[in-house]
């Protein structure tokens, strides 16, 4: 059986490739948490604006109002989590997008 090496290119375009590959990898979760973050706007907007219908409560606490306001904050929670991981995932696309050179 005859061994060869492999010619010095290879390791490099396979490098390349992973890189590629990387960076497709972070491509694609930036545009899903692009969509996390308007389906959360969405939700979050909409809970503002059923809160903002309601009566404001004048002196005591109003249940309603009260459940309204948790729900608007959970969903505001929400939006700013998917916010911030949408943040995370840019910038693991541009430091990916900095190993990868076109024209290689």
């Amino acid at each position: 059986m005859m061994h060869v090496a492999p010619s010095a290119g290879f390791s490099e375009a396979s490098s390349h490739d992973a890189d590629i590959g990387r960076y497709l990898s972070h491509f694609g979760r930036v545009e899903a948490l692009k969509l996390q973050v308007d389906s959360a706007r969405r939700a979050a907007n909409d809970s503002l604006g059923r809160l903002n219908a309601l009566p404001q409560p004048e002196v005591g606490e109003s249940t309603l109002f009260v459940a309204a306001l948790d729900i608007h904050r959970r969903d505001r929670e929400a939006l700013f989590e998917a916010m911030r991981q949408l943040e995370t995932a840019r910038e693991a696309l541009r430091l990916a997008a900095s190993t990868v050179v076109p024209g290689r």
